[in-house]
């Protein structure tokens, strides 16, 4: 590679012209003679003297020279490190593995491609681009540098390389009988297919493997966890020695742990180990390698990641055989996804346990009986087993707490006086929890308890056996969930508590709560819309409009064209895909008859840009030059004016803050746009106000583009109101007006911009226009803002056509008038005050299912 060549050579030749500039720059006109004037007479009696012009000096001429040596140069394009003409004029087709793997050295493959096109402009080669992560399918065409250049620009693809596609890609491609010069840029990993695609390389031409030998490769796999923390698994195929950080982020951002993660040589995978407790380890966003810019550093988490509370209720028989005990196998199946307690029921339910399993109850009290309705229906979920007790209850009555009715005593298959043999699965029900599990054939069931039949039935049955009866049977009550398994938790009625698909059953049954109606029980072939979408460097962006939403099998399939890694379904519960699946193998490349090579170093710099700028420089040099040596500046009073601006700048030590420290709080809510609301001191209020916001918060990131932080609390009188957009004032009884420094904060909260939404909550107990002490402490805060003229909202007012049409505005209650500005005003005639009666914050706040926490009455909401 040579270090300076020129796109336009011959240009070089005006060089020969610096002599002749070098002549016209010699002279110059004789700077003006300074004469002091006293007074006129004496001006007539001055003798003129000839005046002659005086040379340049040389400093100055040898300035200018330089200046147009340096403009010759710069258009004749010079270029450092330039390539060498190409030595065939054989097609090149340049393959790039565009994966996530190759994204952190993604610049010097993009380096390489401007040496190609570089190379490429003083030939007549024809060049062919495929990128083997792309789902381009369209025939290959030949690219002018131009054209080259600007694919040079795109970002690499969240996806492992698809060689299958890019060989027939390739096969297809019509070299019209011609071998060519292949040069394929590949990103280090062993992919699927990587031999054939290989092969189908060699059919075209000769092969040069580049590895980029300076390139980080490195993935972050399942974890694994326990109630101490989480430990990842790095995958580093190189072998190289490397120390790095792994980093666990929360949903809101914060920073829950880091570790530490160390690659001996000639090692490739280590762990890292983040101490967190169960409480953090629900609250993980994602955790990625610090530093490492790539789709297969960073492990999304979603809600099935999450491990639950498994309750148990005490029976006095914990001390028993294990093996005989139904809770031992539930605990061995839940093992890695939960965390247990044994305890009694007002105990366990307080524990905030999401899911209490009953094992072989047949009689339950009407007391506990309440309480677990109650706690089914808050959003937890029960796990019932068979058995002799639950079958004997059956057999004198209808015990509580059933998906359905059963028939007493039980079912057994294989016995010596009964025809049937044991009973093997069929697939499961669509419409149930388990709908993508595949239904194992080596489970045999022998004795079960069966459900009475009925319409009810069938439509709650979730897994039943080969002749149609049932094996799991649930329903959905309130938020939560309640299933019945109709074998025993132990391996005595069936072989189910031994099988993996055990495991995977009991695991979708705890997490139903926590992943909400929608997506358990979905069906096989609802689709799921992208909620963000990951790049090849592992950023989270918002997904195009015309993203395509996937199904739970899709996304157990892994990311391909058109399903990105990225976060799927609703923001309360999102389903994670992510570019690294557990057990994708990640292993160094390694070709028989190929010998990678590495990049080509120093890339070739087009010179023009900085020999311009240095010739700018010099022309300024050489303008103050002239006005000093013209007298149009003076020396002196330059230098007098820079030791005048020395002696008046102020000293480090004297420095002084121009206004206050800005508060940390302030400072985050200008980084972040979030909603706020007056913290009242009245508990109640408070809480309602801050659910009802965060909900708004989650519908606004559902709904819109904007993605606003957890919503603040704040206090008129000393927070900093500016730096909101958006304020809920919950009246509470008794509320004192605000002081001289809160009215001026909440003033000029208006003033620039702000909309303040004053509630008194009080519509129901206000009919007919009575005083409630809301309205009375709402009344004493007035009083004391300068409010522009209120009138009651009409109808078609722009608060109920700026988004959707509404015919009002609805709260928890409708009654009652909303008062906004009246008329014209300031910041366009937008009203900066709402004030109202019908509890919006009630009427907004959800529960993480989507359920109104509050009652909504007269068509509010």
């Amino acid at each position: 590679m040579s270090a300076l060549s020129f796109s336009a050579p011959l240009i070089l030749a005006a060089l020969v012209a610096l002599p002749a500039i070098w002549y016209l720059l010699r002279v110059s006109p004789p700077a003006p003679a300074r004469v002091r004037f006293p007074a006129f007479d004496l001006l007539r009696r001055l003798k003129k003297s000839p005046e002659a012009p005086s040379k340049t000096p040389w400093p100055i001429l040898l300035l200018r020279l330089a200046i147009a040596a340096l403009a010759i140069i710069a258009i004749s394009g010079p270029i450092l490190n330039a390539p060498p003409p190409a030595a065939t004029s054989a097609p090149l087709i340049v393959v790039v593995d565009d994966s996530w793997v190759a994204a952190p050295g993604w610049r010097r493959v993009r380096e390489q491609l401007e040496t190609i096109a570089e190379q490429m402009t003083r030939t007549e080669r024809r060049i062919y681009l495929l990128r083997t992560a792309s789902a381009d399918e369209t025939p290959l065409a030949p690219l002018t540098p131009a054209q080259l250049r600007i694919e040079a620009a795109r970002d690499p693809a969240p996806f492992r390389p698809d060689y299958a596609r890019a060989a027939k890609r390739i096969a297809a491609l019509d070299l019209e009988g011609e071998r060519a010069e292949i040069a394929w840029y590949a990103d280090g990993v062993l992919n699927p297919g990587t031999e054939d695609f290989l092969k189908a390389l060699d059919v075209k031409g000769e092969v040069t493997l580049r590895l980029d030998e300076k390139l980080r490769r490195a993935a972050i796999t399942q974890p694994t966890s326990d109630a101490r923390g989480v430990t990842y698994k790095i995958l580093s195929p190189d072998g190289a020695a490397w120390r790095g950080e792994v980093v666990a982020l929360a949903r809101d951002g914060r920073e829950l742990g880091r570790a530490v993660v160390s690659l001996a040589a000639g090692a490739t995978s280590g762990e890292a180990r983040i101490d967190l407790p169960i409480a953090l380890q629900n609250d993980l966003a994602e955790v990625r390698i610090d530093g490492l810019s790539s789709a297969g550093a960073v492990h999304l988490v979603d809600a099935r990641n999450r491990r639950a509370l498994v309750g148990f209720m005490a029976s006095g028989e914990e001390g028993a055989d294990p093996l005989l005990s139904g809770q031992h196998y539930v605990k061995k199946a839940l093992e890695p996804y939960a965390l247990f307690v044994t305890d009694a029921l007002d105990a366990l339910i307080a524990s905030g346990a999401s899911a209490i399993v009953l094992d072989n109850v047949g009689r339950i009290r009407a007391g506990d009986e309440a309480r677990l309705r109650a706690f089914i229906e808050n959003g937890g979920v029960l796990i019932r087993f068979s058995g002799p007790a639950l079958a004997e209850a059956a057999q004198d009555g209808a015990p509580p707490l059933l998906p359905t009715a059963l028939r007493g005593g039980g079912r057994a298959f294989g016995g010596a006086l009964t025809w049937e043999t044991p009973q093997t699965l069929a697939a499961f029900s669509s419409e149930g929890p388990f709908f993508d599990i595949p239904a194992p054939g080596d489970v045999l069931v022998r004795r079960q308890i069966l459900a009475e039949p009925s319409g009810e039935t069938a439509l709650r049955t979730w897994a039943s056996l080969k002749d149609g009866t049932p094996l799991v049977t649930g329903e959905r009550i309130g938020a939560g969930a309640l299933a019945l398994f109709h074998v025993t938790a132990t391996p005595d009625w069936s072989d189910l508590p031994l099988s993996s698909v055990f495991v995977e059953m009991l695991r979708r049954l705890i997490f139903l709560s926590a992943l909400g109606p929608d997506v358990d029980a979905a069906p096989a072939d609802r689709a799921f819309l992208p909620l963000r979408t990951m790049d090849g460097f592992g950023v989270l962006k918002q997904p195009g409009r015309d993203a395509a939403g996937s199904t739970l099998a899709e996304i157990a399939q892994g990311p391909a064209p058109g399903r990105p890694p990225g976060l799927y379904g609703a923001p309360e519960a999102p389903i994670a895909l992510n570019a690294m699946r557990a057990g994708d193998s990640f292993d160094a490349l390694a070709l028989d008859g190929a010998a990678p090579r590495g990049f080509v170093d120093n890339p070739p710099q087009r010179l023009a840009g900085p020999l311009i700028a240095a010739a700018f420089l010099l022309f300024a040099i050489d303008a103050l030059a002239a006005l000093l040596l013209s007298g149009r500046l003076r020396a002196s009073a330059a230098a007098a004016a820079a030791a005048a601006a020395l002696a008046v700048a102020p000293r480090p030590a004297d420095a002084q803050p121009l206004d206050a420290p800005i508060a940390n709080k302030a400072i985050e809510a200008a980084l972040a746009t979030r909603l706020a609301f007056v913290r009242t001191g009245d508990p109640d209020a408070d809480r309602a106000a801050e659910a009802g916001l965060e909900a708004l918060t989650r519908e606004l990131v559902r709904r819109t583009s904007l993605e606003p932080a957890t919503p603040a609390a704040v206090d008129p009188e000393t927070d900093d109101l500016s730096v909101y957009q958006f304020l809920y004032w919950p009246i509470a009884a008794g509320a004192e007006a605000p002081s001289e420094a809160a009215v001026a904060n909440i003033e000029s909260f208006m003033r620039f911009g702000g909309l303040l939404v004053f509630d008194t909550r009080d519509e129901e107990r206000a009919a007919g226009g009575a005083q409630t002490p809301e309205r009375a402490a709402l009344q004493s805060i007035l009083r004391r803002l300068d409010l522009p003229a209120l009138a009651p909202a009409p109808p078609d007012h722009v608060l109920m056509r700026s988004f959707y049409l509404l015919p009002d505005l609805p709260g928890r209650m409708i009654a009652g008038p909303v008062w906004v500005q009246s008329g014209d005003g300031p910041n366009d005639s937008v009203t900066p005050v709402i004030i109202g009666g019908r509890d919006w914050a009630g009427a907004w706040a959800m529960n993480a299912v989507g359920e109104p926490l509050l009652p909504v009455t007269g068509g509010g909401g």
